[in-house]
């Protein structure tokens, strides 16, 4: 009998397809909700009520400063496996780590912001 897709894919990735999702969530949940505990609840898909989620829809807007590195451990992995919201979270934690964030950084647009897309909101939430 012919493997089925699903079933070839978690040979592939050596476990379940489901764990996969789950841990997405995982890290989902928490952000979700210390994000409202801090700033109140979303007042729609795409936007937030409090003053920091506000602040999220035009953060590439504003200018950039120089702050003190914060050393921590950043993983050696290929860019190529990763999806532009976690390229662009890879590159704002090396940028923490430098003191300074590169221009090119700098002027890169993070994407629409959206509620479904979780890491788009946290990488705005460590841009400002």
């Amino acid at each position: 009998m012919e493997e089925r897709v699903i079933h070839r894919l978690e040979n592939h990735v050596g476990c379940p397809l489901q764990w996969s999702i789950c841990f997405l969530h995982f890290n989902e949940l928490p952000f979700r909700l210390i994000f409202q505990h801090i700033d109140g609840q979303t007042s729609g898909t795409k936007s937030f009520s409090g003053p920091i989620g506000q602040l999220l829809t035009c953060c590439e807007k504003l200018p950039v400063v120089d702050y003190e590195p914060i050393d921590c451990s950043i993983p050696d992995i290929d860019r190529n496996l990763l999806s532009k919201d976690q390229q662009y979270l890879l590159d704002i934690s090396n940028a923490i780590t430098l003191g300074h964030c590169p221009e090119d950084l700098a002027n890169r647009d993070p994407g629409t912001l959206s509620h479904s897309r979780w890491l788009n909101g946290a990488n705005r939430v460590v841009r400002l």
